[in-house]
């Protein structure tokens, strides 16, 4: 920490500063909590009161829409039998028999009515009253009979809508009588066959049903002494349900609607709003007024699917404020209490926390020495305690972390403080790559189960054999492995280690197919290919998602360096430049010059045979000088000197392109070049 870091770190506060601060900081504000109090506690009483009107109007709106609902089903349900060829529309009985279907599945209509648009009859279905179990009578008007229903205002409307449904406002029924009038609201809808209307369904509801939607409990419980009065009503302020049993319509205009003067004169005052007819369908608003020195509230909302009806809800206030002067008092006792209880316990509480900081304190001091073993936890409170479980699962993290990323690598970055980034840096390096010749075959004879473990096994021995030399595991490639020495760690001779890893890694798996965890599997054989180079090493990928690894020819050399083993017949196939760097502390055997796949200019080759003495046979010997008479194009020779050994990958391999090239000499410029066709 610098001098400045120290200093700013001074001047910060304690916790036990802050707490005493806050705690007087409390007390003196006391007076002023308690008198805002009464004013925030009558707002939030409001508000919620206010949000039970809403969802009051709201269940009102949704009864609506449900009585609305049973009219349009009904004509739905006559409109689909006609398209089933269930109902005859040419036939008045069986468009009654529809209709009084209809009218017994939905017990809410009042009448269900068929207009012929040709034949100009007329069928109607309907309830004596609203009473339950009324008697269900009908009327048909025949055609010719002196009066055409299809003059009649609703048969003309649904027929322009098209097969569009369109809903009546509040209006005599043609189905009442002077001595029993009817008072319904009405859905109609054309049939249609293309453009040509068949006729028009009318269906209709008593205005009964309409008045008892209003007679919902805004708030929960019993009290049958609710003061809240709800009512509907038209953007003008005209009343649509009644305010009291036996009120009778009157025309209003062209519209049917209820007297005002039997109701309260809270509900005349809200009925006189000015805001009503700006209100948008299905939006609310509330306010308040006051009528004979007594303040009430009222909330509206605009109905859909209706003719622009509006749902009031009238409450007094005091209704909702008269149990305030109670709760204040409670209050205060409590709040008094809490401040007691604050200064009391704060000073254990104080203690608590600061000994379960001492206890982070320690947990981050021990992973800024990159300590991250594992250290039991107790913190008296749960906050405290999950911080430091979060340490110790950061821990864990960074212990996990180093299984897939170079620990090396994990360890300069943490002490470093710093985040990787995206770039490389040319260095020299030396680069293995292994591949397990035959695994697809194994794999298929083996189940899932066995595989994982089998290659968990491989790949645990291969890693410990190239982590004892220094070397950096890069990646996993299914079977297949990419190791690096001297990054991120810098390593003297680091191509010395790589070729005693990979002699490690063929003792180490040699060891493993002997023992009892192999399960008696069959021994693979790996395939090594060493290069050294220098290449671009760092993180590489996209800004959230990156690999540490190497990029460059010579990575790709390595691995066309593991690949080219299996033409040979051989396992470890190293460069010129390793054979270079570790010369004379190994036996190699000078193999070919070959232009790997994807590469023009050709490389020395070279079979790394063991440790200096390990290796060098008479047939090795002799293979060297036959590569010396097939460079210079001694053919034959070279395949006297190759023929006693037969048996040898590459001897074999050589006498094979020997023979072909003694039959079919090669032209003038052919310098001794193999090039690799595959990988």
């Amino acid at each position: 920490m610098t001098l400045a870091e120290r200093t700013r770190s001074r001047r910060r506060l304690t916790l036990a500063q802050v707490f005493l601060f806050v705690t007087v900081a409390t007390a003196v504000l006391v007076a002023l909590l308690l008198f805002g109090f009464l004013q925030a506690s009558k707002r939030s009483i409001l508000d919620s009161a206010e949000e039970l009107r809403r969802a009051a109007a709201r269940r009102v709106e949704a009864s609506v829409q449900a009585e609305l609902g049973h009219a349009q089903r009904a004509v739905d349900d006559v409109e689909n039998e006609y398209r089933a060829g269930i109902v005859d529309l040419g036939d008045p009985k069986s468009v009654e028999r529809a209709l009084f279907a209809a009218l017994v599945d939905e017990p809410a209509l009042s009448d269900a009515t068929f207009t012929h648009a040709d034949a100009k009859w007329q069928v109607s279905v309907y309830r004596a009253s609203a009473e339950p179990g009324a008697a269900i009578a009908k009327r048909f008007v025949a055609p010719g009979s002196g009066k055409d229903p299809t003059t009649h205002a609703t048969f003309e409307s649904a027929v322009e809508a098209e097969g569009k449904s369109l809903w009546s406002d509040l209006h005599w029924s043609e189905l009442g009588t002077d001595a029993a009038p009817r008072v319904v609201m009405t859905v109609q809808q054309a049939i249609m066959d293309g453009k040509r209307p068949r006729g028009v369904v009318r269906v209709g509801l008593f205005t009964e049903q309409i008045d008892r939607v209003t007679r919902v409990r805004v708030g929960d419980g019993d009290d049958d002494a609710d003061p809240h009065q709800i009512f509907l009503c038209d953007p003008l302020g005209r009343l649509v349900t009644r305010a009291a049993a036996g009120d009778k319509y009157e025309v209003s205009g062209n519209d049917l609607r209820f007297p005002v003067a039997r109701v309260s004169a809270p509900v005349r005052a809200a009925l006189g709003a000015s805001g009503l007819a700006r209100l948008a369908s299905g939006a609310s608003e509330s306010g308040d007024f006051v009528v004979a020195g007594e303040k009430y509230l009222v909330t509206y909302r605009a109905l859909t699917g209706t003719q622009d009806w509006v749902v009031g809800i009238v409450v007094p206030e005091r209704h909702y404020t008269r149990g305030l002067e109670a709760v204040r008092n409670r209050y205060l006792v409590l709040f008094l209490g809490v401040i007691a209880f604050v200064v009391v316990g704060g000073a254990l509480t104080l203690r608590a926390v600061r000994r379960g900081l001492r206890q982070i304190d320690d947990a981050t001091a021990r992973m800024r020495a990159f300590d991250f073993s594992a250290v039991p936890h107790d913190a008296a409170f749960r906050d405290v305690d999950e911080v430091l479980a979060s340490l110790e699962r950061a821990k864990t993290a960074m212990r996990t972390l180093g299984k897939y990323a170079p620990v090396d690598l994990v360890k300069a970055l943490f002490l470093a403080n710093e985040e990787p980034k995206l770039g490389g840096e040319p260095t020299e390096v030396s680069i293995m790559f292994t591949d397990i010749e035959g695994f697809t075959s194994l794999s298929e004879r083996v189940s899932p189960n066995e595989l994982a473990e089998a290659l968990g096994a491989y790949l645990e021995t291969m890693t410990n054999a190239i982590r004892a030399t220094g070397g950096t595991i890069d990646k996993f490639i299914g079977d297949a492995v990419m190791a690096l020495w001297n990054a991120p760690t810098k390593l003297e001779a680091h191509a010395k280690r790589a070729c005693t890893a990979a002699l490690g890694c063929r003792e180490a798996t040699r060891v493993l197919y002997e023992s009892a965890a192999w399960k008696r599997l069959p021994a693979l054989v790996t395939r090594y290919g060493i290069h050294t180079d220098t290449v671009l090493v760092g993180h590489f990928g996209a800004p959230e998602r990156m690999s540490y690894t190497a990029l460059g020819d010579g990575v790709n050399l390595a691995a066309r360096l593991e690949g080219l083993c299996k033409q040979y017949g051989i396992t470890i196939l190293v460069s010129e430049a390793v054979v270079d760097a570790i010369a004379p502390d190994f036996e190699v055997r000078r193999l070919d010059r070959v232009a790997v796949k994807g590469k023009s200019r050709a490389v020395l080759v070279f079979e790394l045979l063991g440790r200096r003495g390990e290796g060098r046979t008479l047939a090795v010997e002799e293979y060297e000088r036959a590569l010396d008479d097939y460079f210079a194009r001694r053919f034959d020779a070279a395949l006297a000197r190759l023929a006693p050994f037969d048996d040898d990958g590459p001897s074999h391999v050589l006498a094979a392109r020997c023979r072909s090239l003694s039959a079919s000499p090669p032209p003038p410029e052919w310098d001794g070049v193999y090039v690799a066709t595959s990988k």
